[in-house]
């Protein structure tokens, strides 16, 4: 009897759910069927997957980004940490894309473009690794890192142990992890760390998350950010863990791309960075020390530090993607693990190869999630009957997220090409706006495609018509993945 009576609320609750939550969210149609078709065929784990994953509340998220930006932006005006570009512009030393982009990312998320910045690529973990190990080992004052994915490997270790080092000298440290993708280290990891003063707090940790009512499990925290004294700052693909370095079975060889930037944007991402341990701490870092205003402008790059998010009310990388295609000219080339875009995206894109932009893009052979790699094939047929050219990477796994515009555009950071990445997750990217980077970015791009191997028409339709059948298949759930 008991079983009964719970069977009939289930089904209450169910057609609530449908009918009373989801069909009145006024959400994208397409995620709404998406959502619809997984209730109505998996019925008991799709309800208690949509009441874990679905409700978006995004008022409530918003608010509370909103609060976190006001509080630490009015104690950081006074730092007047901006640069204006208004003027190079109005004396022609501007041209109208980049300073169209540039006011639409500072309108977006308030954060300004600067100029007088330096920047490298660097290439792969080793040479990441060692280009943070060295700044960290340079620092004088604070150390503040943000990352999605900590492993206590030999590399989480190590760089564990640097931070005590430094903690142990007077360098303040503090890092943010996101709770589910750091979610092999225990809490005894950052004891050592904790035991000298330093800080270390997961971001959004998933017990607290489960059954609240404004929040959700799969906001998650997806950048990769290391900021020094408020001079040196890093970000890009590269997590902390030994699969970067190319150790790991699962993966070989691992290619990936993460940028250094010295110059006045560090004090953007570090004001970013400032956000997002108010978000988890509730303490404001507002002391001058965190934001040096005598920067020294070492070099001639316009770099616009882009963070974006579920807070973020414009999707502000998104915006940014979508309008630099749609400004292309000459080159579009995309490098990314993952390829689920929305409509929106998918239609500049294959707008952009009618026009007759070289539009590429490079993504590896082997994906890391087979359902996610389904959904990335089965967009494969629209994009190449519109010209679009795509290379799957064969020489292991490649994890590297760029964008290539013409020679004038060039980005490197955290957001992949997916859904998930542009609405969902904490993303941060920096745009740099400088000829000499731009070609070097392009350089390595055509050095990747050597290792890669050119889909055509032909290879597609003459995939097995079971692979073809599960692409499909997986695509209808591309809103949720």
């Amino acid at each position: 009897m008991l079983v009964h009576y719970m069977y009939i609320v289930l089904v209450f609750l169910h057609i609530f759910v449908i009918f009373g939550i989801l069909l009145l969210e006024d959400r994208n149609p397409t995620s709404t069927l998406a959502w619809l078709l997984f209730l109505i065929f998996v019925p008991v784990f799709g309800l208690f997957t949509y009441l874990l994953f679905g409700p978006t509340r995004m008022r409530f998220i918003q608010k509370k980004a909103q609060f976190a930006y006001e509080t630490v932006s009015i104690s950081l005006a006074k730092y007047n940490i901006s640069t204006n570009v208004n003027q190079l512009y109005q004396n022609n030393k501007l041209p109208y894309r980049t300073y169209a982009l540039i006011k639409l990312a500072e309108q977006a998320d308030s954060l300004p473009a600067c100029s007088g910045n330096t920047c490298q690529i660097l290439l792969n973990g080793q040479k990441t690794y060692q280009a943070i190990n060295e700044a960290i080992q340079n620092a004088k004052a604070h150390i503040h890192l943000e990352f999605y994915i900590i492993q206590p490997d030999e590399i989480g270790v190590a760089l564990r142990d640097l931070l005590c080092e430094k903690q142990s000298q007077g360098v303040e440290v503090r890092v943010l992890y996101d709770a589910i993708g750091s979610s092999a280290l225990t809490t005894s990891f950052w004891q050592p760390l904790l035991d000298l003063g330093g800080y270390a707090y997961p971001f959004k940790p998933a017990i607290m998350s489960f059954g609240k009512r404004n929040d959700r499990i799969d906001f998650r925290n997806h950048r990769k950010m290391v900021i020094i004294d408020g001079r040196v700052g890093f970000t890009g693909g590269i997590n902390v863990g030994k699969e970067h370095l190319g150790l790991s079975p699962s993966y070989g060889h691992w290619r990936d791309t993460h940028i250094k930037i010295c110059g006045p944007a560090v004090l953007c991402m570090q004001q970013t960075f400032v956000e997002s341990w108010f978000m988890t701490t509730k303490e404001v870092l507002d002391q001058q020390r965190y934001f040096p205003t005598t920067q020294q402008r070492q070099g001639n790059a316009i770099v616009d530090i882009a963070p974006s998010g579920p807070n973020s009310r414009w999707s502000t990388i998104f915006r940014i993607y979508f309008q630099a295609i749609a400004f292309a000219e000459e080159r579009v080339w995309i490098t990314s693990p993952y390829f689920i875009p929305d409509a929106t995206i998918k239609e500049v894109i294959i707008t952009a190869a009618l026009r007759g932009i070289d539009v590429r893009i490079l993504l590896p052979k082997k994906s890391d999630n087979l359902f996610i790699g389904g959904a990335t094939r089965s967009y494969y047929r629209e994009l190449l009957r519109a010209g679009v050219k795509i290379y799957e990477y064969k020489k292991g796994y490649i994890h590297a997220k760029t964008l290539v515009i013409d020679n004038w555009m060039g980005t490197i950071g955290s957001t992949n090409m997916d859904i998930r990445s542009f609405k969902l997750n904490f993303e941060i990217n920096a745009f740099v706006y400088q000829k000499e980077f731009v070609e070097e970015l392009a350089q390595q791009f055509c050095y990747d495609l050597k290792e890669a191997h050119r889909i055509n028409l032909h290879d597609y339709q003459h995939m097995r018509y079971s692979s073809r059948i599960f692409y499909s298949i997986a695509r209808l759930f591309s809103p949720l993945l």
